[in-house]
């Protein structure tokens, strides 16, 4: 199982997905990474 490395434990904020598959927790990253991206675009185009 993929478990918590001392990056997250210095960081604000982290997200762990509990999962015994590399395939799903890159999925799952890919997908957190794409939210992120969309409300970071949201927020500089409504700076405009």
């Amino acid at each position: 199982m993929f478990t918590k490395t001392a990056p997250d434990k210095m960081s604000d904020y982290n997200m762990h997905a509990p999962i015994n598959d590399m395939q799903i927790a890159e999925d799952i990253h890919l997908t957190f990474n794409h939210m992120m991206m969309s409300i970071f675009h949201r927020i500089v185009v409504n700076k405009k």
